[in-house]
């Protein structure tokens, strides 16, 4: 413990005793920093001494995404195929399609199977009907390629393919070391599998195809998060769960950033209707990520104001929201007859509490510290500035 103090006192100061040494010296100004001067700041260039033009940037994100999507594309139609063949089995409802690959077992499958239609049955029937629902099991050894990465990782729904096939397809990832993980199965109160993978595709299947305006907004927060279902977020929207409280302070470093997003947060839970707003991407300014600090890999706020509207709201309303063409917040207004706002502070109050008003958080030691070194700061800034020469 003492080392570690120690460091911490030593750290500080053996830095600012390097900056001195850099600073001190009587020179004439330059256009460069001594310290930073060996890097380039060029605005159109990557700092890794390999210049790329802007352009190039752009152009070589342009090219991965249109090979992203044509193998998603290619992915698809492959799998519509499959539900055609020997290795395909619907569910007794005739909802789910389920498609398989060797070496899978079809008993194995059957529970696969079997598991995805409790999930679905889970989700609340709209009034109109939705979209196919496939899901696929990718398990064949073939997919694996030593030295390339895998593209059909984890869980995904391809809900951009629904246009183009009239289904969303959901693929889940068997392979051996690139596994879906625990997140993707569950079990319901009688210890049946229930699985966790259909997301997105779970409201194409009950409501269909969203309007553009939400698609754009709610797909942001559903596609492809795996790590935290919008299934176990709806079972835990119906029940009630302890509610963490939002720390005051930001342990990832003091990024600004960080603060104003824990502070928007916060502001939204004590009442601040367009903090709500800006928490669920639904207004202006940066979307706050202050749910994250519970769960680091949670799929966020959009997800969590879904799941609360679909399990203590009527099928008829989500369904009004979800197929309106107009911009999220005015769909979410309109079909509910409440403010987005409003809403979205309910859904949020849910799950979390803002921490209780108070004074200073610190102690009187820290205060000190931090005065302390703020001071030996400015005299070192004092110091190092009237050393500097002026060239006449």
């Amino acid at each position: 413990m003492a080392l570690k103090r120690w460091g911490w006192i030593g750290g500080p100061v053996l830095a600012a005793l390097l900056v001195a040494i850099a600073l001190l010296p009587p020179r004439v100004p330059t256009g460069t920093n001594l310290l930073f001067g060996i890097f380039r700041s060029n605005p159109y260039t990557y700092q890794t001494g390999n210049e790329r033009s802007q352009f190039g940037i752009d152009l070589q994100s342009a090219q991965w995404t249109q090979k992203a999507q044509l193998r998603r594309a290619v992915l698809a139609d492959s799998i519509l195929a499959a539900t055609r063949g020997p290795r395909a089995l619907k569910s007794e409802d005739g909802l789910i399609t389920l498609v398989y690959e060797a070496p899978l077992a079809v008993d194995s499958a059957r529970i696969w199977l079997n598991a995805a239609a409790r999930e679905l049955a889970l989700y609340p029937t709209g009034p109109a009907k939705g979209q196919r629902l496939v899901v696929a099991l990718l398990s064949s050894p073939k997919r694996v390629r030593p030295g390339e990465a895998s593209y059909e990782w984890g869980i995904r729904q391809l809900t951009e393919q629904e246009a183009s096939t009239g289904a969303c397809i959901v693929t889940v990832n068997l392979l051996p070391g690139q596994s879906a993980g625990r997140s993707a199965i569950g079990h319901d109160l009688a210890g049946k599998p229930v699985s966790r993978v259909l997301g997105a595709c779970a409201l194409y299947a009950r409501f269909g195809v969203p309007g553009t305006g939400v698609s754009h907004w709610a797909l942001a927060g559903l596609s492809n998060s795996w790590w935290d279902p919008l299934t176990a977020q709806l079972q835990e929207a119906r029940r009630g769960v302890r509610r963490n409280e939002l720390p005051r302070s930001v342990d990832w470093g003091d990024s600004p950033w960080y603060g104003e997003v824990q502070w928007v947060g916060i502001g939204c839970l004590r009442g601040a209707a367009g903090l709500c707003l800006r928490t669920a991407g639904l207004g202006r300014g940066t979307e706050s990520g202050f749910f994250y600090y519970y769960y680091p890999y949670s799929s966020g706020p959009r997800s969590k104001l879904i799941a609360y509207l679909l399990a203590t709201r009527s099928p008829t309303q989500f369904a009004a929201f979800w197929r309106s063409p107009q911009p999220a917040a005015e769909a979410l207004a309109g079909a509910y007859g409440e403010p987005a706002d409003k809403l979205a502070m309910s859904a949020f109050g849910h799950w979390y509490v803002a921490p209780a008003p108070g004074g200073l958080w610190g102690n009187a030691r820290d205060l000190l510290a931090g005065l302390v070194w703020a001071a030996l700061a400015l005299a070192l800034a004092v110091v190092a500035g009237r050393r500097w020469t002026i060239e006449t």
